[in-house]
């Protein structure tokens, strides 16, 4: 007989993780949820196990939960133990690749030396790596920088991240990046072997029915706290042309602490939940959104609404190429009258919006599908038999 976990589930045993999920990030919540179900859908008996901070996934998601290992404080210690009771190991979505690749390496890593499959789902990668990671900051830039050996110092950084890569990478029983632009870095960086799937996240449904009470225009609106726009007083009087123009503002925080705190130090009033459907619905209210968050455009997306983006790296970029469109300026520099009467234009004339959206996510929903069916062959590859404990 099958172990059972946690979930009452006897089969497939999965590890999902590689991400600080449970971290107040939205996104990133949003597209473990979206994975859970695509992995319930295609495998009815897997067993899933997510390694979040938040202790309500399990409850929320159907799930069994450890630790995040590697992120919130939380140490790798023990996971080679937890990932050998499992079939597989899957570093799921986000922009990984470039944020923190350190510790999602190790862990994969890890996995592969202690004999469990490991995979690479819907993973992105921007065009600037992470600076926390790769940039000389502090003492250390001061004194390199003497020396003439800044710009040395963080080639050395990259290019061993790149043996990382090409060493890992190629390892592993499947890689799927969320966009083309994501494997087209990846190559360049050191593996040039990935496929191509697309942002799990599109799988989060709309509301059915359309939003009530609504009384006038409506913008949705998200401003990071990581990288945070440099011209804050142009955004506030953006907000204020908005405003004057008739049009209600409203904030939707992608993360629940640190971005609210932003918005309502800015007088904008933020909607009450804080869960990826409350943030679909919320931007299903509105006529169109404006953020430096990805993820918020995605979920806007889902719904149907406009979306505008202000970029801090080329994530957003990739996303909305998909719908012909490109990012109204970025964080460090941005004509924001010009973004004011090009968010008003819209919401006065939707144009093809529809129709254009509607192509884009046709292609999109292809893409993630043709995926998706190599994705879980693989995983379905790797069931043990039935009575199997964990790995020595």
């Amino acid at each position: 007989m099958e172990t059972q976990g946690e979930n009452g589930k006897g089969g497939l045993r999965i590890l999902l993780g590689g991400i600080p999920l449970g971290c107040d990030n939205i996104g990133d919540e949003a597209i473990v949820a979206c994975v859970v179900k695509m992995l319930e859908e295609s495998l009815p008996d897997a067993e899933i196990t997510v390694a979040t901070a938040d202790p309500s996934t399990g409850p929320l998601l159907g799930v069994r939960t450890v630790p995040p290992f590697g992120f919130a404080g939380a140490g790798t210690a023990g996971f080679a133990a937890e990932v050998r009771r499992h079939d597989a190991y899957v570093w799921c979505g986000a922009t990984g690749l470039s944020d923190y690749p350190g510790v999602a390496l190790d862990l994969l890593e890890t996995a592969l030396d202690a004999g469990v499959p490991a995979f690479v789902w819907g993973v992105g990668m921007d065009d600037e790596l992470n600076p926390a990671f790769f940039k000389v900051r502090g003492k250390r830039r001061l004194a390199l920088g003497c020396l003439g050996l800044a710009g040395w110092y963080e080639r050395r950084l990259r290019a061993r991240l790149a043996r990382r890569i090409a060493a890992i990478l190629p390892r592993c029983r499947g890689v799927w990046l969320r966009d083309p632009e994501s494997a087209a870095m990846l190559a360049a960086t050191g593996f040039p072997g990935a496929d191509v799937a697309a942002d799990t996240a599109i799988l989060l449904d709309p509301p059915q029915a359309k939003p009530a009470g609504k009384t006038g225009p409506e913008l949705g609106l998200c401003i990071s706290t990581q990288r945070q726009v440099a011209d804050m007083e142009g955004l506030a009087r953006a907000i204020a042309d908005f405003r004057a123009a008739g049009v209600r503002v409203t904030g939707i925080p992608m993360n629940r602490k640190t971005d609210r705190a932003l918005m309502e130090k800015m007088g904008v009033e933020c909607i009450e939940g804080d869960t990826p459907q409350a943030v679909v619905e919320a931007a299903a209210r509105c006529d169109a959104v404006l953020s430096s968050r990805l993820h918020l455009l995605i979920l806007a997306a889902n719904a149907g609404t406009q979306i505008f983006g202000i970029a801090r790296g080329s994530k957003l970029a990739n996303w909305l190429a998909n719908f012909g469109r490109t990012v109204e300026g970025s964080v460090d520099r941005c004509d924001w009258p010009r973004v004011t009467e090009r968010v008003l234009a819209a919401i006065a004339d939707r144009g093809g919006w529809d129709a254009v959206r509607d192509a884009a996510y046709a292609k999109l929903r292809a893409r993630l599908s043709k995926a998706r069916a190599a994705f879980t062959a693989r995983l379905e590859e790797c069931r043990r038999p039935a009575g199997a404990g964990k790995r020595p």
